[in-house]
Parts: C-alpha cells; structure tokens; sequence
C-alpha cells in the first residue's frame, strides 16, 4: 500500500513535470491505478490519489460492470461504444469505452487528448506477456498502454521497437508528448 506521503509526493513530482513540459504530458503509476496530466487536465484512475481533486476519475470495468467516470458531480457508466468528449483550457479530451482484447472481457478506455495529439488505451483486465503485441493491432493509433499486471498499473508505450514496460518501481513519471499523425 502507498502511503499518504509517497502519494502526495507523487502528486507533486507530477505536477512539476507537467508545468516544465506545456507540449506534453506525463503518467505516474499509483497504487492500481494512474495520474494522468496533460495540458490542465488531471485523470485519476481507479486507486490513483493527486494532492489536488482530479478532473476526471475514471474506474476501469471489471466484469460485466462498465467502466465509470466521475467529474464534479457528473457520474456516468462507460458502456461499449460510449464517447465522452470535454474541454478544458482549449485542450479536448475524449474518452472511449472499447471492446476489450477477449471476446467477453471487461471494455477497456482509450484516452484521445487535443485534436489526436497523444493516445491512451488502459485494459480493464490484465493480459500475458504474449498479448502485448496485439494491442496496437486491436487499438490502432493508440500511443501508450497502461496495463493491469500484478494488481499495479504500468506503461507500455506501442508502435515502437522499445517494448520496455514501466511500472511503479520507476522514480519519475513517464513522459510523453505530442505525436505527428
């Protein structure tokens, strides 16, 4: 379990890191879940805790249950198929529920930020080693994967020859920006 500290220290490398580079983002593994920021806007995922109050949070689906978003006091079930679109500071966000890689498995999110600058996808179920390499084919254009593996989210970054997953072991977030399409 992480501490209050570790989280909040977290929190603030993040927070750092995102006002040094305005281009891009960064992604720090916390817990089971992620802090996601990019240009102003701050996503917590699943059992992700920020210092300050998330933009959005976003719970992934397990089982049968669809993954949930919470912003404000909008809360929301992310059926299949289903698109939430807001902005913020002239940054767009648009959330995706997807089919999952397994025919019955839970819908993963794909996270599109700006006008397709930077994609996300987070898998709602954790995959083998195996499968890595189907997840560009199944969730074209996505640039990063945040994978469930030993009950910890990790970073995958796709479409590149670098297939160095990076976990909550690592001290400083991983940073992106955006990409040329």
């Amino acid at each position: 379990m992480w501490s209050k500290a570790a989280m909040v220290m977290c929190a603030g490398m993040l927070a750092a890191v995102a006002s040094a580079a305005p281009e891009g983002g960064s992604v720090v593994a916390v817990a089971d879940g992620a802090l996601i920021r990019y240009r102003g806007w701050l996503l917590a995922l699943d059992g992700a805790q920020a210092a300050t109050a998330a933009d959005v949070r976003l719970l992934s689906a397990s089982g049968a249950q669809a993954a949930r978003l919470v912003t404000g006091k909008l809360q929301r079930d992310l059926p299949v198929w289903t698109v939430f679109e807001a902005a913020k500071d002239g940054t767009r966000l648009r959330i995706t529920a997807l089919p999952g890689l397994g025919a019955s498995g839970p819908a993963a999110l794909l996270l599109d930020f700006g006008a397709g600058d930077y994609r996300i996808v987070i898998p709602a179920s954790s995959l083998a080693r195996h499968e890595h390499g189907l997840l560009a084919q199944h969730y074209p254009g996505a640039d990063l994967a945040l994978l469930l593996q030993d009950s910890k989210r990790v970073m995958l970054p796709l479409g590149t020859a670098d297939t160095q997953v990076f976990g909550q072991e690592q001290a400083a977030p991983y940073l992106f920006s955006k990409t040329k399409r």
